[in-house]
């Protein structure tokens, strides 16, 4: 089935449609809540809720949009509300200033998925958390602090300490210039 036959089916309330639609999509969205959680069982209750939403709000989707995406959004916001409840993380501003610190995009482009991942584990996990979604679900600043309550400078802030730590951790030396 096409991306827009699934559609179709499910506003139809065809049960081969809903299928399909997990089928198709549930290992992507369990790989992105696992991410966000780190917890299997919480990120399984997070595709489920996911996909009950999807269910409920797929008449509202235009077939012309990205199902995933949108079905991603849906899963993210899931996962964020789940940390938020269970008060795993604060995300407050802090006076510490790092105007000075070197953001090295290379770090950014180094590394195979999979190294980055298991090199994200070590970050706390509100420096984690923005960094998955500023690189790699690719939201803006100002998203991210809508979606997290947070100032767009917290967000900045956690991004640049983020690439900092990851830099640390992998020992890329830093530019210095002569004087």
């Amino acid at each position: 089935m096409t991306q827009n036959e699934i559609i179709q089916g499910c506003k139809a309330g065809q049960e081969s449609a809903y299928r399909q639609l997990m089928d198709t999509y549930a290992g992507k969205l369990m790989g992105l809540c696992v991410r966000y959680l780190r917890d299997r069982q919480k990120a399984e209750d997070a595709v489920q809720e996911t996909f009950i939403q999807v269910f409920r709000s797929v008449h509202q989707f235009d077939a012309s949009g990205n199902l995933i995406a949108w079905m991603s959004r849906i899963a993210i916001n899931n996962c964020l509300k789940e940390i938020k409840k269970s008060k795993r993380m604060v995300f407050t501003e802090q006076t510490l200033h790092m105007e000075n610190l070197p953001v090295m995009p290379e770090i950014d482009r180094k590394m195979r998925t999979e190294e980055l991942l298991a090199v994200l584990d070590q970050l706390p996990p509100a420096y984690r958390i923005v960094f998955n979604l500023h690189l790699i679900e690719g939201y803006s600043h100002k998203e991210i602090s809508t979606m997290l309550d947070i100032q767009e400078s917290t967000s900045r802030t956690k991004l640049t300490r983020a690439r900092k730590m990851l830099q640390d951790y992998l020992f890329i030396p830093t530019k210095k210039s002569i004087v």
